[in-house]
C-alpha cells in the first residue's frame, strides 16, 4: 500500500482481483505482499462530518479515514500454485477468473483506479458500487436507515442518487446521497 506497484504482465503469474471477507482486505494483503508477489490494495481518503449540540451550542468535528475504496476487493499477480494456497485461507472467498485475453482490460482499469486514488487524497470521492438504473437498493445511513427503494437514475456529480421509495401504496422520489445506499440482489 505504501510503495507504488507496477501493473504490467509477468511470466507465469496473472493479475487477479481477490475476494475477501468483510474487512479482511489489509490481511490478505499482508499475506500475499510477504510472499513478494505484486499486490495493490486501492485506498480512498473519507472525512466524516459528526455534528453535535451540547449544553445549547451547535458544533461538528471531522475525522479523516483512510479506507480501502473497493469493500472487499484488492487485486494480485499470483501463480496458479498460489492461488490454490490462498483459496485456503479464510479470509478470501473467492479468486476471480483471468486469462491471458482480459488480463490487459483489467490492467487497464487498474491504471484508471490509481488515478482515483490519487484524486482522492485531494478531493472528496465517493465509490458508489452497483448503483445504476433499476437496483433495489437499502438505505445505510441518513434518516431513511434500513429502508428499501429503486434508484430511478445513475448517481449525479453531487453525489446524489434520486430513488423511488414505495409507501401506503404510493411512490415518493427522494435524492439521497449515493454512499448512503447499498445495492441489493
Amino acid at each position: 500500500m505504501t510503495e507504488q506497484v507496477l501493473f504490467e504482465k509477468h511470466e507465469g503469474l496473472l493479475w487477479q482481483p481477490v475476494y475477501t471477507l468483510c474487512r479482511n482486505e489489509k490481511k490478505v494483503f499482508s499475506l500475499i505482499d510477504q510472499e513478494g508477489f505484486p499486490v495493490y490494495l486501492p485506498m480512498k481518503r473519507i472525512i466524516k462530518v459528526h455534528p453535535v449540540i451540547s449544553k445549547g451550542r451547535s458544533y461538528c468535528y471531522k475525522r479523516e479515514f483512510i479506507l480501502p475504496m473497493f469493500s472487499n476487493y484488492l487485486f494480485a499477480c499470483i501463480p496458479p500454485d498460489f492461488k490454490s494456497e490462498l483459496m485456503r485461507k479464510r479470509e478470501v472467498i473467492r479468486i476471480l477468473p483471468v486469462d491471458e485475453a482480459t488480463e490487459d482490460t483489467l490492467l487497464h482499469e487498474l491504471e484508471i483506479i490509481r488515478k482515483l486514488e490519487n484524486v482522492s487524497r485531494s478531493e472528496d470521492m465517493d465509490v458508489s458500487e452497483g448503483l445504476k438504473k433499476g437496483i433495489h437498493v437499502v438505505f445505510t445511513e441518513g434518516p431513511f436507515k434500513g429502508e428499501h427503494g429503486v434508484i430511478l437514475d445513475a448517481p449525479q456529480e453531487n453525489g446524489h442518487v434520486y430513488i423511488n421509495v414505495t409507501s401506503v401504496e404510493s411512490s415518493v422520489r427522494i435524492q439521497y446521497p449515493a454512499a448512503w445506499c447499498k445495492a441489493i440482489a
